[in-house]
């Protein structure tokens, strides 16, 4: 054994994947190497937050676990500045480690599933191991904790967007290389379609939306999250897309990607995307969760159905 594997083993040993005492450590690393983060990291709103929960007991409607979270600490100052929600990244399930966001795009599949087939699933975990019928499922997120348990799910289809890569092509089995702005499906070819935070980093995300909305059958189901500021009308601007050049206006704002690291924000969205998404044949609705059984609190979700045509 080589003295590398000897210290990921005591690491592994010391600090487990799942503990705070791991997330605690990434973060002071993280610190270390952007030592202007610090106050913005390592602060009383984060502290009281992480005595708060660590030992707050949930199931998670992902892994169907009993859980406490995990709280990584987050930069409350970017957070701000992107019109996210402090807990909204955080509090991930040491089972699954999926994050309150997850957990409410997940509320949010289970409900409709529920309205739809009277069946009501109490996690993921069980809709996978039950199977989805005779749906088909569109799922942009290849890496969140829905999709390692759906994966395998006959009418499950997954996507990511690879630049370097032939469009619409499938890069394994129900894994496809699609660009939301002409989707390589045919009209009509899913039942539920789910984004979450995705929509932020497309370039025109009303022709994706107009795309979406082809795709899906009718009354059909668009289920996602994004950056979205209530306070604001319209669409809080990040980068002008007017023109076929990025035109900057303010900070770039990068967010994380497990592809690349880190993928720009154009856009935080306002209160007319309702309007715009009406417009291009669904009936929306804006849902805020509150489940503290399952560690849920101002979870953000649009469900919008494709209009009968």
């Amino acid at each position: 054994m080589t003295i590398e594997m000897i210290f990921q083993n005591f690491l592994q040993w010391a600090l487990p994947m799942n503990s705070n005492r791991r997330m605690i450590g990434r973060m002071l690393k993280q610190v270390s190497q952007m030592p202007a983060t610090v106050t913005s990291r390592i602060n009383y709103v984060n502290v009281a937050n992480f005595l708060r929960y660590r030992n707050r007991a949930f199931i998670c409607p992902i892994c169907s676990c009993r859980s406490t979270p995990l709280y990584d600490f987050p930069d409350i100052k970017l957070r701000r500045e992107h019109k996210i929600g402090v807990l909204r990244e955080t509090l991930q399930c040491r089972e699954c480690f999926g994050s309150l966001r997850q957990r409410s795009l997940a509320i949010a599949l289970l409900d409709y599933l529920h309205d739809k087939t009277g069946i009501r699933h109490d996690s993921i975990a069980t809709l996978a191991d039950v199977g989805l019928g005779d749906l088909r499922l569109l799922d942009t997120d290849n890496f969140s904790a829905i999709s390692s348990f759906l994966k395998n799910v006959p009418g499950y289809t997954r996507c990511s967007y690879l630049p370097d890569r032939i469009w619409g092509s499938e890069i394994e089995p129900g894994y496809y290389n699609i660009n939301l702005e002409r989707i390589d499906f045919v009209d009509r070819s899913f039942d539920i379609v789910l984004t979450s935070d995705v929509m932020e980093h497309v370039r025109n995300s009303d022709v994706a939306h107009t795309e979406i909305n082809r795709i899906l059958k009718s009354g059909g189901a668009y289920i996602f999250n994004v950056p979205y500021d209530e306070h604001s009308e319209r669409d809080i601007l990040l980068v002008d897309t007017s023109t076929n050049e990025d035109r900057y206006l303010c900070s770039p704002q990068y967010h994380g990607d497990p592809l690349t690291g880190g993928i720009i924000a154009y856009r935080v969205f306002g209160r007319d995307l309702i309007a715009r998404l009406s417009s291009v044949g669904f009936e929306v609705s804006f849902h805020r969760i509150e489940k503290p059984g399952n560690l849920v609190t101002d979870g953000d979700v649009f469900v919008a159905i494709k209009r009968a045509a």
